[in-house]
């Protein structure tokens, strides 16, 4: 069994420089938050979970068949926000601004997954990128002026150019989430 899921790697160096201080910054780490090295960013696109060895293939299959039209683009990281809310803030975000060109094939994904008996989160898609876990909030001060400052922020210009079949492990020194297969969109 692997641990899988399928995502689109996010690469941005300004959302990395403007985070990066947040990870050092002492006042906001009173909190117990838990921060994404910027190499294991990615907008989860469907989670799977432990799925066998053997479905692998499968899954090729399937990213192939569903993003086999689907065009290369760039959006911008938009926002700092929390889930669930912000009253038991759980998992810091930024926001994509577009993603409606990858709704299609996301559906087929779904269908195709069903189709060949793959277990799934099947939730709607809510596409966001990861900065942080949080564990608990001892200074909500310094939390709440850090998403109040960021929650309309632009963090600049990231390039969708391709989905992964991404596998995570878990190591002494957290995830790492290997690259199984990559799938790259059409080029404009």
């Amino acid at each position: 069994m692997k641990r899988l899921f399928i995502g689109l790697p996010i690469e941005s160096k300004i959302a990395a420089q403007i985070s990066a201080p947040w990870q050092n910054d002492r006042v906001l780490n009173q909190n117990r938050i838990s921060w994404t090295k910027p190499e294991n960013w990615h907008i989860t696109l469907v989670f799977l979970g432990d799925t066998p060895e053997s479905g692998i293939d499968m899954l090729q299959q399937i990213i192939e068949k569903s993003f086999d039209a689907v065009q290369a683009y760039k959006t911008q990281l938009i926002g700092a926000n929390v889930f669930p809310n912000s009253h038991n803030p759980k998992v810091l975000w930024l926001g994509l601004k577009d993603v409606q060109s990858l709704m299609p094939a996301h559906a087929q994904v779904g269908e195709l997954l069903l189709q060949n008996n793959f277990l799934f989160d099947n939730k709607p898609l809510k596409p966001h990128l990861t900065l942080a876990r949080i564990k608990s909030l001892e200074n909500r001060v310094s939390f709440d002026a850090l998403m109040k400052e960021y929650q309309l922020f632009n963090f600049g210009i990231v390039a969708i150019n391709r989905v992964v079949l991404f596998e995570s492990i878990l190591t002494s020194g957290g995830l790492v989430y290997k690259q199984l297969f990559v799938r790259q969109l059409l080029s404009r």
